[in-house]
């Protein structure tokens, strides 16, 4: 190892933060009650603020402030009252998504670490490169990535990476999903996620329903537990391993720090690291879905998602052998069984009185049952084992009894998996481990000391980071009768540094006299140079706030420069102007025919298509019919990508949509001079953040759909809205997402090598619980994208939005027809040049859609 990585554990409140200090952990991660991604958590206030920072100091942990949404225009002044005072708290780093906040961080605090969110979506060194440019000094990367990707990343950058190795996996990137945001108006940008992912969704496979068995919860990933390669990701060097779960318990907390305590401590010592029975079972039972690597060992559609349950399961006990009055005869599960291995594999619990069970038997619609185990009785079968349950194991099995009604057991059957969710003896255990007040890891002093004849006794204590104090004692020193001191006297009375953040490591002499001094003197000096030291430790963290009126000095500055515009992207016009996004050549074709009386002809036709070579084809048709194109890049670009932005670059396009900082990089140093705009992707959603994207070379943005109508309103009345193109028409891309539905449900391969292409082949989509069949796209890398069967229109908002100065609207297409395509260029384009009414347009559009429309997000408020 050429270094150690620092170990991150999560706290949602105090007993979480003492789990996790008392445990292992280098540093804790936490948020406040604003800006931050788990706003559900009970979270910190900012008064509290102080007490944690001193709290982690002076247990030697480090504490990292997550800041880590989006924030709109009209919450930047208290966002950059909460950067003061996290600034002036002593906070060791701020986490944070929002491109915005990393420039108004750099003026208003400069000395004040930015650690760049997996909300920001790195997955490759093009990206991380640009966010270092822009002032962040840790990236922490997205979750989908593999130890060989990782690898590679590491090559091509300088900046500290940090990964996540433990806690729950979101089936979409993070920063990426907008489900929602589109369902609820609840952003997972914003800290409010609703977990629709862990919902059950049917298949639907070229307009039938395709069976699942006992699968349902087809969008739900097994939770990511990668002690088992704690070792490798230690021998690239990262700066950090993490481990998620601010929503989770203290007990979980402990649990899982200790593991990767351990894990970290074995890489270090260079020996293999394996968790033994009990240490599974603690792990598990503190909250599991399932455990698996993750991608570290790279994709595999077979095991990510065993779509069985999406809750906290725990271990798997066994199966239902037979029902009896008051419980049931439970017989283990077979060594193959396949939810085993969607729990721990090779842990085989013992059950007891006390432990909690559920049953499932496979069925989402119906209630689970479960209780606490009244008793455990070994049992003789009156007859063979069940169908499913080994004969080997009819010597195994037990009855567990319930109190009577706490289960229902005529809702139980035979050959239901019984898990063991919850060990009492377990939680009691983790609840000591962080019960006392305990100091775990000391910083080390140097102490010297001066002791001459005639002079006064000087005892100076430095620490590793260079603080010091010298504390004396002013009395001449005389000579001793019987017992001088002695370097074992100082040693053992400096020593004694007992609750303090502490340790002595070393007593230097620099003189010492035969001289005589009270044990109650050295005692006294050990308090007064331990409590300067801490004086100046608490000095030393508190960050200067170089800058408090920077966010006004920003702001001026962005509306002297913006005000007069930037350079034009391809389609500009004096007037209005519409684009369109299409996904097939039957409606490039629409596009490319279709005009208006009093808009004209499609300003930019933007290409998504899910076969990058047919680019080139694609710009051809658009440039024989007069209007300009602009192909979108993939929303990810991972190692080894490169070569689909060669393709977009190389097609001979008027301009390009991007998707990722990776192609703003690519295309600036491949392709200059070609006009790039910015999609919603890039997560605009105030004008600081516009302005550095716009600086760093975008002529033209697409606002975050994060926004509703008066958060957009805000960011236009800041910033040249001549900048911007909205979106006035799509089907909102909810989940986007590295799990494929296609090669995970209707193949049996584990990556894109091995699948057979079902995409190619088969129309897919997920019905949620309300009956909406939602549209799977799959892209050119294989990653998949979920939209909204019901499309989003602001017909309603555009008369607003002129007369905030927009004049570039955008209409993206999905599934529509050649025909369909013409009727909604025919419907936007008269609301457009005010000919129609936006309202009776909206409704107008719901008769059109079969699903409907919606409002969407900008009407939520």
């Amino acid at each position: 190892m050429t270094s150690c990585p620092e170990l991150l554990a999560p706290a949602g409140d105090w007993e979480s933060l003492r789990a996790a200090v008392s445990n292992g952990a280098d540093a804790v991660y936490f948020g406040l009650s604003d800006f931050n991604a788990r706003h559900r958590a009970t979270n910190f206030t900012l008064e509290e603020l102080p007490e944690v920072m001193r709290a982690l100091h002076e247990r030697n942990v480090r504490g990292y402030v997550a800041f880590n949404t989006l924030v709109f225009s009209d919450e930047l002044p208290r966002a950059a009252e909460f950067l003061r005072a996290i600034a002036r708290a002593g906070a060791d780093a701020v986490i944070v998504q929002d491109l915005g906040l990393v420039r108004l961080l750099r003026l208003l605090a400069p000395s004040l670490p930015i650690h760049a969110s997996t909300q920001m979506t790195l997955t490759e060194a093009r990206g991380i490169e640009l966010a270092r440019q822009w002032g962040v000094e840790r990236a922490i990367l997205a979750r989908e990535l593999s130890i060989r990707e990782l690898r590679k990343i590491m090559g091509e950058t300088a900046l500290p990476l940090e990964v996540f190795v433990h806690g729950a996996l979101c089936v979409s990137y993070s920063g990426q999903c907008l489900t929602s945001e589109s369902i609820g108006g609840r952003s997972a940008n914003r800290g409010q996620c609703a977990q629709a992912c862990r919902l059950p969704y049917e298949l639907i496979v070229d307009g039938c329903s395709k069976d699942m068995g006992d699968r349902a919860y087809l969008l739900s990933p097994q939770d990511l537990a990668a002690y088992e390669r704690v070792g490798e990701l230690a021998e690239l060097g990262l700066a950090g391993l993490k481990i998620e779960g601010r929503l989770k318990s203290a007990h979980y907390v402990a649990a899982a720090t200790r593991t990767y305590r351990s894990a970290i401590e074995s890489a270090q010592a260079l020996r293999p690291f394996a968790l033994d029975r009990q240490q599974q079972e603690d792990l598990a039972l503190s909250f599991s879905r399932g455990l698996t690597r993750g991608f570290l060992d790279g994709v595999d559609h077979q095991r990510l998602v065993h779509g069985r349950f999406s809750k906290h399961r725990g271990v798997l006990a066994g199966l239902v052998a037979e029902r009896t009055a008051r419980g049931v005869t439970l017989a283990p599960p077979p060594d193959d069984d396949g939810r085993r291995g969607a729990a721990t594999p090779g842990v085989a619990p013992t059950l007891k009185p006390g432990d909690g069970v559920v049953f499932d038997g496979g069925h989402p619609e119906q209630d689970e049952q479960g209780g606490r185990v009244f008793s455990v009785l070994p049992v003789t079968p009156a007859r063979g084992p069940a169908p499913g349950t080994p004969a080997s194991a009819a010597s195994r099995l037990v009855e567990i009894t319930f109190r009577l009604g706490e289960v229902n057991l005529a809702a139980v059957s035979v050959g239901d998996a019984v898990w063991k969710t919850d060990d009492p003896a377990v939680r009691r255990r983790l609840e000591q481990s962080y019960a006392r007040e305990d100091t775990p890891r000391r910083s080390p002093l140097r102490a010297r000391v001066c002791a001459r004849l005639g002079q006064p006794l000087r005892i100076q204590m430095r620490g590793i980071n260079g603080e010091e104090a010298t504390v004396t004692w002013e009395v001449p020193l005389e000579r001793a009768r019987k017992h001088p001191l002695s370097v074992e006297l100082v040693r053992e009375h400096l020593g004694r540094l007992g609750a303090t953040p502490f340790g002595l490591e070393s007593v230097e002499v620099e003189a010492l006299d035969p001289v005589m001094v009270p044990k109650s003197v050295l005692n006294d000096l050990r308090r007064q140079a331990v409590e300067r030291l801490l004086e100046k430790r608490a000095a030393a963290a508190v960050r200067n706030v170089a800058r408090p009126d920077a966010l006004d000095a920003l702001r001026a500055e962005i509306g002297e420069r913006r005000a007069l515009g930037g350079p034009a992207a391809p389609g500009a016009a004096s007037g209005d102007a519409l684009s369109v996004l299409v996904r097939n050549f039957e409606q490039l074709q629409a596009a490319l025919e279709w005009s208006h009386p009093s808009i004209g002809r499609p300003a930019l036709v933007y290409g998504d298509f899910e076969d990058v070579r047919r680019y080139r084809e694609a710009a051809a048709l658009a440039r024989a019919a007069g209007i300009p194109s602009a192909p979108a890049t993939l929303r990810i670009a991972k190692p080894g990508e490169e070569g689909l932005l060669r393709q977009v670059a190389e097609c001979g396009p008027d301009a390009v949509l991007v998707r990722h900082l990776a192609g703003l990089s690519y295309f600036r140093e491949h392709a200059p001079g070609l006009p790039l705009i910015g999609d919603y992707s890039l997560n605009v959603a105030n004008e600081i953040t516009a302005d550095i994207l716009a600086d760093a070379g975008l002529v033209r943005l697409t606002p975050s759909f994060d926004l509703n109508w008066r958060q957009l309103a805000a960011m236009l009345g800041r910033i040249d809205p001549g900048l911007f193109e909205v979106v006035i028409h799509q089907h909102m891309p909810m989940f986007h997402m590295e799990h494929c539905v296609f090669a995970a449900f209707l193949s049996k391969g584990r990556d894109s090598r091995d699948c057979g292409r079902p995409c190619d082949r088969h129309r897919v989509e997920m019905r949620d619980r309300a009956g909406a069949a939602n549209p799977v796209i799959a892209d050119a890398g294989c990653r998949n994208t979920v939209f909204n069967a019901v499309a989003q229109s602001a017909s309603e908002y555009v008369p607003r939005m002129k007369a905030l100065g927009i004049r570039r609207f955008r209409v993206e297409l999905l599934r529509q027809t050649r025909e369909e395509t013409r009727v909604l260029l025919d419907t936007y384009a008269a609301v457009i040049a005010g000919q129609e009414d936006g309202r009776r347009t909206w409704h107008q559009l719901r008769v059109l859609n079969q699903m409907g429309v919606t409002r969407g997000t900008l009407e939520q408020e």
